[in-house]
Protein backbone atom coordinates (compact mmCIF):
# COMPACT_ATOMS: atom_id res chain seq x y z
CA UNK A 1 0.00 0.00 0.00
CA UNK A 2 2.77 2.46 0.92
CA UNK A 3 4.72 1.46 -2.20
CA UNK A 4 1.68 2.25 -4.37
CA UNK A 5 1.36 5.69 -2.79
CA UNK A 6 5.08 6.29 -3.20
CA UNK A 7 4.97 5.39 -6.90
CA UNK A 8 1.94 7.68 -7.35
CA UNK A 9 3.83 10.54 -5.75
CA UNK A 10 6.79 9.90 -8.06
CA UNK A 11 4.51 10.07 -11.11
CA UNK A 12 2.81 13.35 -10.13
CA UNK A 13 2.78 16.09 -12.72
CA UNK A 14 2.40 19.85 -12.52
CA UNK A 15 -1.40 19.67 -12.55
CA UNK A 16 -1.46 17.35 -9.55
CA UNK A 17 0.98 19.54 -7.64
CA UNK A 18 -1.25 22.53 -8.32
CA UNK A 19 -4.35 20.63 -7.17
CA UNK A 20 -2.54 19.47 -4.03
CA UNK A 21 -1.46 23.03 -3.23
CA UNK A 22 -4.97 24.37 -3.80
CA UNK A 23 -6.39 21.63 -1.58
CA UNK A 24 -4.02 22.42 1.29
CA UNK A 25 -4.62 26.15 0.90
CA UNK A 26 -8.40 25.76 0.83
CA UNK A 27 -8.40 23.29 3.72
CA UNK A 28 -6.39 25.69 5.86
CA UNK A 29 -8.87 28.49 5.15
CA UNK A 30 -11.78 26.14 5.86
CA UNK A 31 -10.38 25.44 9.33
CA UNK A 32 -9.58 29.06 10.16
CA UNK A 33 -11.91 31.90 10.99
CA UNK A 34 -9.99 34.30 8.76
CA UNK A 35 -12.61 34.63 6.04
CA UNK A 36 -15.87 34.45 7.98
CA UNK A 37 -18.76 32.04 7.45
CA UNK A 38 -19.27 32.63 3.74
CA UNK A 39 -15.55 32.40 2.99
CA UNK A 40 -15.29 29.17 4.99
CA UNK A 41 -18.13 27.68 2.96
CA UNK A 42 -16.35 28.54 -0.30
CA UNK A 43 -13.09 27.15 1.14
CA UNK A 44 -14.78 23.87 2.10
CA UNK A 45 -16.31 23.52 -1.36
CA UNK A 46 -13.00 24.38 -3.01
CA UNK A 47 -11.09 21.90 -0.83
CA UNK A 48 -13.59 19.17 -1.58
CA UNK A 49 -13.52 19.85 -5.33
CA UNK A 50 -9.71 19.93 -5.52
CA UNK A 51 -9.40 16.77 -3.40
CA UNK A 52 -11.77 14.92 -5.73
CA UNK A 53 -9.98 16.27 -8.80
CA UNK A 54 -6.61 15.26 -7.35
CA UNK A 55 -7.83 11.74 -6.59
CA UNK A 56 -9.32 11.36 -10.07
CA UNK A 57 -6.08 12.54 -11.71
CA UNK A 58 -4.02 9.99 -9.79
CA UNK A 59 -3.52 6.52 -11.26
CA UNK A 60 -4.87 4.51 -9.43
CA UNK A 61 -7.37 6.82 -7.78
CA UNK A 62 -7.17 4.93 -4.48
CA UNK A 63 -3.61 6.17 -4.05
CA UNK A 64 -4.84 9.74 -4.58
CA UNK A 65 -7.41 9.29 -1.83
CA UNK A 66 -4.67 8.00 0.49
CA UNK A 67 -2.44 10.99 -0.30
CA UNK A 68 -5.31 13.36 0.57
CA UNK A 69 -5.93 11.43 3.80
CA UNK A 70 -2.22 11.60 4.70
CA UNK A 71 -2.29 15.36 4.08
CA UNK A 72 -5.28 15.77 6.40
CA UNK A 73 -3.59 13.74 9.13
CA UNK A 74 -0.31 15.67 8.69
CA UNK A 75 -2.09 19.03 9.01
CA UNK A 76 -3.89 17.77 12.11
CA UNK A 77 -0.65 16.58 13.70
CA UNK A 78 1.06 19.88 12.88
CA UNK A 79 -1.82 21.82 14.45
CA UNK A 80 -1.70 19.60 17.55
CA UNK A 81 2.06 20.12 17.95
CA UNK A 82 1.72 23.90 17.57
CA UNK A 83 -1.19 24.02 20.04
CA UNK A 84 0.69 21.84 22.53
CA UNK A 85 3.80 24.01 22.28
CA UNK A 86 1.73 27.16 22.75
CA UNK A 87 -0.03 25.67 25.79
CA UNK A 88 3.25 24.53 27.31
CA UNK A 89 4.87 27.93 26.85
CA UNK A 90 1.81 29.75 28.16
CA UNK A 91 1.88 27.78 31.43
CA UNK A 92 5.48 28.69 32.13
CA UNK A 93 6.46 31.72 34.20
CA UNK A 94 5.51 34.15 31.43
CA UNK A 95 1.98 32.79 31.22
CA UNK A 96 0.54 35.48 33.45
CA UNK A 97 1.97 38.15 31.18
CA UNK A 98 0.34 36.51 28.15
CA UNK A 99 -3.00 36.42 29.95
CA UNK A 100 -2.76 40.11 30.87
CA UNK A 101 -1.88 41.05 27.30
CA UNK A 102 -5.13 39.47 26.12
CA UNK A 103 -7.16 41.92 28.21
CA UNK A 104 -8.29 45.24 26.80
CA UNK A 105 -5.75 48.01 27.08
CA UNK A 106 -6.57 50.88 29.41
CA UNK A 107 -6.02 54.09 27.49
CA UNK A 108 -5.89 57.44 29.24
CA UNK A 109 -8.76 59.78 28.55
CA UNK A 110 -7.90 62.40 25.91
CA UNK A 111 -7.35 65.99 26.88
CA UNK A 112 -10.42 68.21 26.48
CA UNK A 113 -10.59 70.02 23.15
CA UNK A 114 -11.41 73.68 22.64
CA UNK A 115 -13.57 72.74 19.62
CA UNK A 116 -17.19 71.70 19.84
CA UNK A 117 -17.77 67.95 19.34
CA UNK A 118 -19.02 66.82 15.94
CA UNK A 119 -22.53 65.42 15.70
CA UNK A 120 -22.67 61.64 15.16
CA UNK A 121 -23.99 61.86 11.62
CA UNK A 122 -21.86 64.78 10.45
CA UNK A 123 -20.90 64.58 6.76
CA UNK A 124 -17.27 64.05 5.93
CA UNK A 125 -15.24 67.04 4.89
CA UNK A 126 -14.63 66.86 1.15
CA UNK A 127 -11.51 67.98 -0.69
CA UNK A 128 -12.04 69.99 -3.84
CA UNK A 129 -11.02 68.64 -7.24
CA UNK A 130 -7.71 70.53 -7.30
CA UNK A 131 -4.64 68.46 -6.53
CA UNK A 132 -1.59 69.12 -4.42
CA UNK A 133 -1.12 72.21 -2.28
CA UNK A 134 -4.01 74.02 -4.02
CA UNK A 135 -6.59 71.67 -2.53
CA UNK A 136 -8.88 73.46 -0.08
CA UNK A 137 -11.19 71.90 2.42
CA UNK A 138 -14.82 72.69 1.95
CA UNK A 139 -18.01 71.59 3.64
CA UNK A 140 -20.16 69.51 1.21
CA UNK A 141 -23.33 71.02 2.72
CA UNK A 142 -22.61 74.30 1.03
Amino acid sequence: MVNAVSSSLDAMGLEQYLLAFLFLFSYAFALSDFTGTRGRLYAVLSALATAVAFALRTDPWESGVLVVAFALVAMGLFSAVVWGTWTLLERRAGGSRIATMQQAAEWPTPAPSAHAPLPLLAPAVAVSGRSGADARLRDPRG
